[in-house]
């Protein structure tokens, strides 16, 4: 596949679509990333309770704010943003915490 052009050198709508189709695959791809790094957290997590880490939430959001501002970014919107995705990641470590770690430790749930 060819890289795709800077925005200001497309020539075209399609040109246009190709280097959002670019950026869309390599936010997948870090999703993917990750989701691995949060996969891996969980064998850190000495039960369930502890992974929704709220302090840790609000700390994120804060930086993700601070973030979103510098890139001329709507902060509200970047917020709403990590808040999903963040939360969908959470639901995704405590069902993989639960199928790998909970009978380690003794847990009835």
């Amino acid at each position: 596949m060819q890289a795709a052009k800077l925005p200001m050198e497309c020539e075209n709508l399609t040109e246009i679509r190709q280097g959002i189709d670019a950026i869309d695959r390599e936010i997948i791809s870090l999703l993917q990333q990750r989701m691995g790094y949060v996969l891996s957290a969980a064998q850190f997590k000495p039960d369930e309770i502890s992974i929704p880490a709220p302090d840790r939430v609000v700390a994120m959001l804060i930086d993700r704010r601070h973030w979103a501002e510098e890139a001329k970014l709507c902060a509200d919107y970047i917020e709403l943003l990590f808040t999903d995705i963040i939360q969908w990641f959470i639901n995704q470590q405590t069902l993989h915490w639960r199928e790998n770690y909970r009978a380690s430790v003794g847990e009835d749930v």
